[in-house]
């Protein structure tokens, strides 16, 4: 009885492509076969767009014209990053378009095949603090849209103890947010793009409203027509570095798992159009217009400090006036914002949790179960403290850009200067002490070493980011602030010096059949491999052919 409910829950095995479920494999992290690969140009420009079309996204704009730069300066400021973002983002997705493996794969080949439950465990964690997060977000969404229908709800008393640090009607709103997330959940990964789609016309819709109104009602406000900025401790320089590199540290955790999507590509670089037109157009114009409706904002209701939350003006027209016109506004706007925020956190935390928990236990989890799963740990992150305390977890969290940065740097110096592109795919599911990726005992030193030795000089200056009252050396909190880039370029540096003076075995070959049918004839012998034709069996190293010769000393 026992063992056949066990069996029931166990993911079961691919029978078209001949593998059986094991402890590093399952569908939903081996390679995907054409058929799961459904993904083009809309479908990416749906899926770059979504982090840009969320509250975060608009609320994002604050802290960069805290850093005292002027309106151009930020927007100049923005631009760069953007350039820098699109270049990391399509560098560390090639390797997904290319070999239609993710993130929680393509660690193995990194960190090595025990050691890729550390990457995998760290962006586990992420998606989860984020889940949470960008969950109470929606329920504030859901609160607000629930106070166009009812006056009641609006007025509602608190029944909740001071020390809850939330409201009742804002804890409703978290729990039907939580509950209408579910059915999206349960969509396949391949089959979301047009529900994506459409939530982000209606987000931008939404967005731009927000801002037709604002500017009609208090025309462009203080913030544009004084030229103001706000006073910043760093200087003029630093203030620029910091802005771009905390734009690109803000979605690291994204660029880290790019993979894991652009795997679903039809073909290889099909998703580049996408991913560019979705960072430069949303990517700029939503915090654009976060800074044009916080300005009109300030005149509007005579404000010392502008509105940066969209709920905040979408509440306010609300207690202004409980009227059908504020009403039917405030319910469209939220509604529109529910849409946005289900959107993001499905694609950019749901899955991507459900994913590298499908690689943690393949036997076990799919993505369907690891997103169910992540989304009932969210809770436990108690997201309401981020937004209501000064949380010190959510400053910790936001900061994994230290980790974040270096470990991007040894995946790309990999796969694009050791690697040269070319992956043994057949290796990275298997435990044979003579695979590819088992290095030394599962673990390659050469990828540790290099992230360790690139992340910790920035800890003492993230010690003090998260906790003012420690103080530590100019050039240390400096090396923090800038550690993404720092720490991109010297992990990749000093990786490819370990690895060429230390080369590990088969470096440079690949598979020579398509055992998985993951390519279309024509693609598999354009790489040199013998096209799909029938099952093979996956328990060791197969035959493999040399490209550019190869090393098989062991490590």
């Amino acid at each position: 009885m026992a063992r056949r409910l066990l069996e029931r829950f166990r993911v079961h095995d691919d029978t078209e492509h001949g593998y059986e479920t094991t402890k590093w494999i399952n569908p939903d992290i081996a390679p995907l076969p054409p058929s799961r690969r459904t993904w083009g140009l809309w479908a990416f420009l749906g899926f770059g767009s979504i982090s840009n079309l969320c509250i975060s996204a608009w609320t994002g704009a604050a802290s960069l014209l805290s850093l005292g730069l002027t309106i151009p300066q930020t927007i100049g400021l923005m631009i760069i990053a953007r350039v820098l973002i699109c270049l990391l983002v399509i560098g560390n997705g090639w390797m997904g378009s290319e070999w239609h493996i993710g993130f929680t794969v393509s660690q193995r080949v990194i960190l090595g095949m025990n050691g890729a439950y550390i990457g995998q465990l760290i962006r586990i964690l992420l998606s989860i603090v984020w889940y949470g997060s960008q969950a109470w977000l929606g329920g504030l969404c859901i609160s607000a849209m629930l106070s166009s229908w009812s006056y009641e709800f609006l007025m509602m008393r608190n029944t909740l103890p001071e020390s809850a640090h939330m409201v009742t009607k804002d804890l409703v709103g978290f729990v039907i947010f939580h509950l209408v997330s579910v059915p999206f959940l349960l969509i396949r990964v391949e089959k979301a793009k047009v529900p994506v789609i459409i939530a982000n016309l209606i987000v931008f819709v939404t967005m731009m409203g927000i801002t037709i109104w604002a500017c009609k009602t208090g025309g462009t406000g203080p913030l544009f027509e004084s030229g103001a900025k706000q006073d910043s401790v760093l200087s003029k320089e630093w203030a620029w570095v910091y802005g771009i590199i905390a734009s690109v540290g803000n979605i690291s955790a994204g660029i880290l798992n790019q993979s894991d999507f652009t795997r679903f590509a039809r073909r290889q670089g099909i998703q580049v159009p996408g991913i560019v037109f979705s960072l430069f157009i949303p990517g700029m114009i939503v915090p654009i217009f976060a800074i044009l409706t916080a300005s009109a904002s300030m005149a509007i209701w005579k404000l010392e400090e502008p509105m940066w939350n969209p709920l905040t003006v979408i509440t306010q027209w609300m207690m202004d006036d409980y009227n059908s016109k504020s009403r039917a506004g405030a319910f469209f706007c939220s509604l529109g914002f529910v849409l946005g925020q289900i959107a993001e956190n499905i694609l950019g935390n749901g899955y991507a949790a459900g994913m590298d928990l499908a690689g943690l236990v393949p036997t076990w989890i799919a993505i369907k179960r690891g997103a169910l799963l992540a989304a009932a740990l969210s809770w436990a992150v108690q997201p309401w403290e981020f937004y209501n305390t000064a949380s010190v977890f959510v400053a910790v969290a936001a900061s994994f850009s230290v980790f974040m940065g270096p470990l991007t740097g040894i995946m790309m110096t990999d796969y694009f200067v050791i690697r040269r592109q070319k992956i043994e795919v057949s290796q990275l599911y298997t435990g044979s002490k003579d695979g590819a990726y088992w290095y030394y005992c599962g673990f390659n030193w050469r990828a540790f070493v290099a992230w360790v030795v690139c992340f910790v000089p920035a800890m003492p200056g993230m010690v003090a980011a998260v906790k003012p009252s420690v103080t530590v050396n100019d050039g240390l909190y400096k090396y923090y602030l800038g550690n993404y880039i720092f720490g991109f370029l010297e992990a990749g540096t000093l990786y490819a010096i370990l690895t060429f003076a230390f080369k590990p075995p088969r470096l440079g070959y690949q598979d020579q059949f398509d055992i998985y049918g993951t390519f279309e004839d024509n693609v598999a012998v354009k790489k040199g491999m013998a096209p799909f034709e029938s099952p093979k069996t996956v328990n060791g190293p197969v035959d493999v052919i040399p490209v550019d010769g190869g090393d098989n000393t062991r490590a």
